[in-house]
């Protein structure tokens, strides 16, 4: 990540958290343009998936590293084919709201 890079607002607590995929069984949904309500991580377990996004923020993250997930930016990822992750969704306390 880069400095300017965005993070998941202080505060947020961890709501939820996809099961863990792979390149084979990742459901299309996360594979095509699609928009989140809320703050979430993709969090990398194997391999490298790629995150792309509108803003436009192109992201090879690799096993160990996680990349936030801003509400409302269309975004989606191409899992390599030694892929494996997570999708973590947050939940604002007030302290982090803006």
């Amino acid at each position: 990540m880069t400095p300017d890079s965005p993070r998941v607002p202080a505060g947020a607590t961890p709501a939820r958290r996809t099961p863990a995929f792979d390149a084979a069984n990742v459901p299309p949904a996360l594979i095509r343009s699609h928009v989140t309500s809320t703050w979430a991580e993709l969090v990398v377990l194997d391999g490298s998936v790629l995150f792309v996004d509108d803003t436009p923020r192109r992201v090879r993250a690799a096993a160990g590293e996680r990349v936030p997930i801003m509400p409302g930016v269309r975004h989606h990822i191409e899992p390599a084919p030694d892929a494996a992750f997570y999708i973590q969704f947050y939940e604002r306390t007030l302290e982090s709201a803006d």
